[in-house]
């Protein structure tokens, strides 16, 4: 009886596809979010949606920054982190709009960087005599890079949030549109909401960087709900009705699709869950 030879397969190694992964890793995130956000603050003519992008890319770049920074077990520091982080932006903020006026072509206002390079540079400061042992000698891996990443994205997401109100980075429109009015404290309350409530909300055993920055995505859209009725309330925006009206939009979607991930990652990986009527609870 013939005995058939035996064929070996031919293996065939699988097609590479071409996939985004998130999120991005630290260095890479920081620079593509923060090349971003730079290059759409400068350019104030704008629709609110393509600011509230780079908006979004600050915070997210912040609350990374915030991570790896508390990470190192800084505990209620946490909150300080994220509040020092929108202060920056504030100081960053107004000092780049008393440099706006440099070097502004119409609605290029490349000028209000410096105020970004600014804040980097005290970050980078403040994280080194915080590291320093013959100060206070926190001994945090990278904290000088944190901080001064904490200056620049505080600063990039203030001067953002106050392009999308006025509509412009002009100092005398800023001041009348956003500090007289009040709007300067839910900027500041809010950013400093976005940048350390994702780490404190995810805090645990099993903190997973995804989820985190999840928490900060969904936070820059209720961010942007808030200043799209802010534009109506005040009638601030230049390019009419439909601007702020698209922002609440582009807000509502990316705060459902993140809040619903969140939700999900959290129920996927938790050991349990409560019923606390808010979640549906897993039986």
């Amino acid at each position: 009886m013939a005995v058939t030879p035996a064929v070996e397969e031919e293996v065939t190694a699988p097609k590479k596809r071409l996939s985004f992964k998130f999120p991005l890793a630290e260095t890479e995130l920081g620079l593509i979010a923060g090349i971003i956000a730079a290059l759409i603050t400068i350019f104030t003519g704008l629709p609110a949606v393509i600011k509230a992008v780079g908006m979004l890319l600050a915070f997210v770049w912040c609350t990374d920054s915030v991570r790896k920074t508390s990470k190192y077990g800084l505990g209620t520091g946490v909150p300080s982190i994220g509040v020092m982080a929108a202060g920056y932006g504030i100081v960053g903020a107004l000092m780049g709009l008393a440099f706006a006026r440099y070097g502004n072509v119409g609605q290029f206002f490349p000028g209000v960087l410096i105020g970004v390079l600014f804040m980097g540079g005290i970050g980078l400061v403040s994280g080194y005599f915080g590291n320093n042992e013959k100060y206070i000698a926190m001994k945090i891996p990278r904290l000088e890079r944190a901080m001064g990443e904490l200056g620049m994205a505080g600063t990039l997401a203030i001067l953002l949030e106050c392009s999308i109100v006025t509509g412009s980075l002009r100092f005398d429109a800023v001041v009348t549109q956003v500090m007289n009015t009040g709007v300067i404290a839910f900027m500041f309350i809010l950013s400093g909401m976005a940048m350390f409530h994702p780490y404190n909300a995810c805090l645990g055993p099993d903190e997973r960087r995804e989820r985190t920055l999840m928490v900060s995505i969904e936070i820059s859209g209720l961010i942007s709900i808030i200043l799209g009725f802010t534009m109506v309330v005040l009638g601030t925006s230049p390019l009419g009705l439909w601007d702020p009206i698209a922002l609440i939009v582009f807000g509502f979607i990316v705060w459902f699709v993140f809040y619903r991930r969140y939700i999900r990652a959290c129920m996927k990986e938790c050991y349990a869950t409560v019923g606390t009527g808010l979640i549906k609870t897993i039986g």
